[in-house]
């Protein structure tokens, strides 16, 4: 004698809404425009959006043709984000960075210059972590020299910070 499980009311709400979720997800990425929903939803303000769209990055496998495209708005959350959605931007970079870095070091030097042109001590500190991860140390090297040369006291502080304790 077999004894089907009970499952809580909370539980079985939970499985229907991944089920729906899923069924979504296969229908959206169906679309004709899925691309351009997510560049829309990562370019947009609300921090909402973006986390959605990059759970949806995270979670379907996408070509490196459209991670390309979706790369400098990842990029961009990633240094100027959202604390929480920068985390999830990182993320997807670190991973992406064994089958795509080629596409990452791109985007991301033809955007260095314009976020040393900041001089935003957060903007510095948060490229310095995302550089230290993909390990690139050109681009570390020339964000280094430009934080060991400002008269800010706090992006200097980043300099100190990182050479110190992370050997750049």
């Amino acid at each position: 004698m077999t004894i089907e499980p009970i499952y809580s009311k909370e539980w079985i709400t939970v499985n229907e809404a991944d089920t729906k979720v899923r069924v979504s997800r296969f229908y959206f990425r169906k679309t004709n425009d899925y691309l351009e929903q997510i560049l829309f939803a990562l370019n947009n303000d609300d921090p909402a959006k973006q986390a959605t769209a990059l759970r949806f990055i995270r979670d379907e496998c996408i070509s490196e043709a459209e991670f390309e495209i979706l790369t400098p708005a990842i990029i961009n959350i990633a240094i100027n984000g959202n604390t929480d959605n920068l985390i999830l931007a990182r993320d997807r970079l670190i991973r992406s960075e064994f089958y795509c870095s080629y596409i990452i070091k791109e985007k991301l030097t033809s955007m260095f210059d314009d976020f040393l042109k900041t001089e935003d001590q957060y903007i510095y500190r948060r490229l310095a972590e995302l550089l230290f991860f993909l390990n690139y140390k050109e681009l570390r090297k020339r964000l280094m020299e430009k934080c060991k040369d400002s008269k800010d006291k706090n992006i200097v502080n980043i300099y100190t910070e990182f050479t110190e304790k992370y050997d750049f």
